[in-house]
């Protein structure tokens, strides 16, 4: 009776353990969902081209594409960035997709652009991912485009 009386705190404590590791993920988890929450929002709220550009570019089938294009595009253009009051338009974004169709876009960039969508938890056929590779590409030459005329006009 007594190695079972000693056992049950031993087995009280080892599940109080696992419930707080458990519970301990799925706060995680939750406070990981809401921030993607919030960036998703925050991008669809200061930048709806950019959403109407994702959509249009890569809404596919399986959603991964779009997926992945939203993670992305959060990323380069997160609220917690130096880029200020900066507002990417249709315009912008138009000319930001000429310039990376037109080839004249950094190889260093796309292959960042490569390793970092290699790196996201989705199954991305090869044309998948050189959609988003040029999409997010696209958005980041847009970004530059539109630093550099602010600067000049200032």
């Amino acid at each position: 009776m007594a190695a079972r009386a000693g056992g049950r705190p031993d087995q009280a404590r080892k599940l109080a353990l696992r419930i707080r590791r458990w519970l301990g993920s799925v706060m995680i988890d939750r406070i990981a969902t809401e921030r993607a929450e919030h960036d998703v929002s925050w991008l669809a709220i200061r930048h709806p081209a950019v959403v109407r550009l994702l959509e249009r570019e890569l809404t596919g089938p399986d959603g991964d594409a779009f997926a992945a294009g939203l993670e992305l595009a959060c990323r380069v253009l997160g609220d917690r960035g130096p880029l200020g009051s900066l507002r990417l338009d249709h315009h912008a974004l138009a000319a930001g997709m000429a310039g990376v169709r037109g080839g004249r876009c950094d190889r260093a960039m796309v292959r960042s652009l490569r390793d970092q969508i290699d790196e996201l938890p989705v199954a991305l056929t090869s044309a998948e991912q050189d959609a988003v590779a040029t999409v997010i590409a696209a958005i980041i030459w847009s970004v530059f485009d539109a630093s550099a005329r602010d600067l000049l006009a200032a």
